[in-house]
């Protein structure tokens, strides 16, 4: 009898991760009725990390989940421009934890819409920020450009009790070709010519924290992950860890695939960017070291991550169509996704 793992991530506003494994297990049933498929939904700390935790972890920490607070589909961060954008709504999630008791606090950070570098965190939790006129900046990007110093004195004091742990899909630096705002800012609306000020920016924003904290965290991996807001986590003396192997860990991953055929991930699209440690590829690790195939479903694959792709994976297969947009895709998601999954499964039965 084959044995099938599907462990997809969330296919990023369509479907969680969960009803993705349902649509995947669906497509293969259909064509494989024997199979024993095992249904091992996951997420790597970005959307959807909150209905893994709820669904399948016993868990103790109080969990935060950024992308529903301050998501790209989230319709209060979607209809602002960038700019507008900011972290306070993470900063108020965590000053309700600690009025809870909470000390030991989980923020699972990928999907965010902001590209402050954490300042509006900072200032949620009580962190005050002038321009170089002395007038308080806001608490967002836009305040982040006018930053002239802050001050930390009024942080929150029960925040030196706490834990936190950063569970993060990237782990780029702060700044630089390769940081938060060249990387991902344009997906987030912010444009071109505008990079090496914000760039800048945040630089001075990291000189400022770096006086007032007495924490070197500039370069730290994954300081630039949702667009800074690993770097001000840090700062609180979080420790951040790859969100994709910390939920595998916890969800006993490695013991699931032990004695598979295949497993079976996939995601919204897939680009380069899926393999700096992505869901994915972290699933397509683990699979290799156990011997199993892995076959990646995608809502889309760029092509230029197509080559590479096919060296880590077994089987790639694009969900969309051709000729079909992605628009259109999105609201036949979970039928197109049925129809990969059986598509997958017709070539295994094949023996291809």
């Amino acid at each position: 009898m084959t044995k099938i793992v599907v462990a997809p991530d969330s296919f990023k506003g369509t479907l969680s991760s969960i009803e993705a494994g349902r649509a995947i297990g669906n497509g293969i049933h259909a064509v494989l009725p024997d199979a024993e498929l095992l249904l091992s939904p996951l997420a790597d700390g970005g959307e959807g990390t909150a209905d893994i935790f709820t669904a399948f972890l016993d868990f103790n920490q109080c969990l935060i989940e950024s992308a529903e607070l301050v998501g790209l589909y989230q319709q209060e961060m979607s209809c602002k421009p960038v700019k507008e954008r900011g972290t306070h709504a993470v900063g108020r999630a965590i000053l309700c934890a600690l009025d809870e008791g909470k000390r030991d606090i989980i923020i699972a950070l990928g999907g965010s819409a902001t590209n402050d570098a954490g300042l509006g965190m900072l200032m949620g939790l009580g962190m005050e920020a002038w321009d170089d006129d002395g007038s308080p900046v806001e608490p967002t990007l836009a305040g982040l450009l006018k930053l002239d110093r802050i001050d930390t004195s009024k942080l929150d004091r029960r925040l030196s009790e706490c834990r936190f742990t950063i569970l993060s899909d990237v782990m780029s630096p702060l700044c630089g070709k390769n940081g938060a705002t060249a990387v991902y800012g344009p997906q987030k609306g912010i444009e071109f010519p505008d990079i090496d000020r914000i760039d800048d920016a945040i630089c001075n924003f990291s000189s400022c924290c770096g006086e007032n904290f007495g924490i070197d965290a500039f370069n730290s991996a994954g300081a630039g992950a949702a667009g800074g807001l690993g770097y001000a986590l840090m700062l609180l003396g979080g420790e951040i860890v790859s969100g994709a192997r910390y939920i595998m860990e916890a969800t006993g991953f490695r013991d699931q695939i032990k004695g598979a055929d295949w497993v079976v991930t996939g995601e919204g699209c897939s680009d380069l960017q899926t393999l700096n440690g992505k869901l994915p590829m972290v699933v397509a690790d683990e699979a290799n070291k156990a011997g199993v195939l892995v076959a990646l479903l995608s809502g889309s694959i760029d092509a230029d991550a197509r080559e590479y792709l096919s060296e880590r994976f077994d089987m790639a297969i694009s969900v969309t169509p051709d000729g079909l947009s992605s628009d259109e895709a999105k609201l036949q998601a979970e039928a197109l996704l049925t129809q990969a999954a059986a598509a997958f499964a017709e070539r295994v039965k094949r023996g291809d």
